[in-house]
């Protein structure tokens, strides 16, 4: 049975649409049937999706590779095991590809299991710990990047979750809703529109989903005081009662104050410039 957090991790890469996520899903359980009748990696049964040692990763993709070289060739390989209707993936050289996946999916696991190491420091009651731990931690002057492969990966986007999160007490700066899967890390400046401060925590807010969308969007702002403003737009074309209730009566609202990193006023500046209507 392959590991649900890859699987997860492969649809989230590639949606459920395409078909792309289901046929990498599929190579790596053609690879977990070969090594059951012969168990190359030692894995005992066990789905390779499960390695989390980036280094076993990266011998096992060298491996499948020169596999199927020689399955394309004609030549002795593990291939010779599969199932005769799956002989396109090793031939396509959809199996190394898919282990390539894999090792991505282990190096953003080992990146995880590291910063959960370090939201575990920032949780202590001191701010004085927090910054300490994101300092030491996160290079704060480093860029985050766009990586391309077959898609598009912020590398680092994890990193400035956890770090705005855990800045805010995992809680929503605007409502305090606390649920984790209805929290987003809101970039104040956006990250195509400025790299130095992509990774920087002073450029990120702890919204729940409906008011880091209207964020986004320049919907709603924040003066210097770090009082909600709201767009002109929702109050000229929005009337219904919710919106009033989202939008109209939490305007004047103070945001609530960050453990150790304030929201950065120019960067603040440059997004009420922005503002819809």
């Amino acid at each position: 049975m392959l590991n649900p957090e890859f699987i997860n991790y492969t649809r989230d890469e590639y949606g459920t649409t395409t078909g792309a996520s289901n046929s990498y899903i599929k190579a790596i359980e053609i690879l977990d049937d070969i090594f059951l009748q012969e168990d190359v990696f030692g894995m005992h049964g066990l789905s390779v999706s499960y390695l989390t040692d980036v280094s076993v990763v990266e011998r096992l993709k060298v491996f499948v590779r020169q596999q199927e070289g020689a399955f394309r060739r004609g030549d002795e390989s593990i291939f010779r095991l599969g199932r005769p209707n799956q002989q396109s993936y090793p031939k396509s050289r959809f199996c190394s590809a898919a282990v390539s996946l894999l090792l991505r999916f282990a190096q953003h696991q080992q990146e995880m299991n590291e910063a959960d190491a370090v939201v575990a420091q920032i949780a202590r009651p001191t701010a004085q710990k927090i910054g300490k731990a994101l300092l030491q931690y996160f290079d704060l002057t480093r860029e985050g990047t766009d990586e391309t492969s077959q898609v598009k990966i912020r590398k680092g986007q994890s990193y400035f979750r956890r770090m705005v999160l855990a800045n805010y007490n995992n809680e929503c700066c605007i409502t305090g809703l606390n649920v984790p899967q209805l929290l987003r890390a809101s970039h104040i400046v956006a990250w195509a529109d400025d790299p130095k401060n992509r990774m920087n925590p002073e450029n990120g807010l702890c919204l729940s989903a409906t008011y880091d969308a209207a964020f986004d969007q320049h919907l709603i702002s924040f003066d210097d005081d770090y009082r909600m403003i709201v767009s002109q737009h929702i109050k000229d074309y929005y009337t219904a009662d919710i919106t009033k209730e989202y939008f109209q009566k939490r305007e004047g609202q103070k945001l609530t104050i960050p453990t150790q990193f304030l929201p950065d006023k120019k960067l603040m500046e440059k997004h009420r410039e922005k503002m819809v209507g």
